[in-house]
């Protein structure tokens, strides 16, 4: 049942299933199905699990390629923060390429589009693709997806704590689906995306 609640910056929508997030199968077809301008920045915030304006404000010289890490300069919570986002083999090669076709520089960001323009592409390919809820669904869905995932292959959940920058009572109230992921197929497709995350 659509919920429509009025706040500051006038009506918003109650999503129906706050801790919905894609599975392997509808993460394919959603990326896929996406113009390729649109893909990396719905590809970074899958692979890294970062909120949308964590990620906006990364710059190419926050990354420490040696160590498969980004550093995270303006975290949820306020600039005195810190945080580590880590990255796997996989999402490196995406990003090395990403910088050497748009030709970024140590200093530029990825220009991210607006999170009003990501969030009407997201609901148009969700629901193109077939995907009934499609309503529910907004770049935050993302780091969701990236959480469960990591869950569902066993990543150390103290690990996934401070990737996350959340804490585990945070994790299990928001963020953590009751809808586990138990096919083999589906976990194969997650540790080919995550599987040396942290390694």
């Amino acid at each position: 049942m659509t919920t429509i609640n009025k706040g500051k910056h006038g009506k918003f929508r109650i999503k129906d299933d706050l801790r919905r997030f894609f599975t392997p199968s509808e993460w394919e077809r959603f990326y896929d199905t996406l113009h390729p301008n649109h893909k990396f920045p719905f590809l970074f915030l899958f692979s890294t699990g970062m909120r949308y304006n964590e990620a906006k404000n990364v710059l190419v010289g926050d990354i420490d390629w040696q160590n498969k890490w980004i550093d995270v300069k303006k975290p949820k919570g306020g600039r005195l923060r810190k945080r580590i986002a880590h990255i796997t083999t996989y999402f490196k090669k995406q990003l090395k390429y990403q910088i050497a076709i748009s030709e970024l520089k140590p200093e530029d960001n990825f220009k991210f589009p607006t999170i009003q323009g990501m969030n009407k592409t997201m609901k148009n390919t969700c629901k193109k693709i077939g995907i009934k809820d499609y309503l529910d669904f907004s770049p935050h869905n993302l780091r969701k997806t990236h959480e469960n995932f990591l869950l569902a292959i066993d990543k150390d959940m103290y690990r996934i704590e401070q990737h996350m920058g959340h804490s585990a009572k945070t994790a299990m109230g928001h963020y953590v689906s009751g809808a586990i992921i138990k096919r083999e197929e589906d976990k194969n497709k997650i540790r080919k995306w995550f599987g040396d995350m942290f390694e």
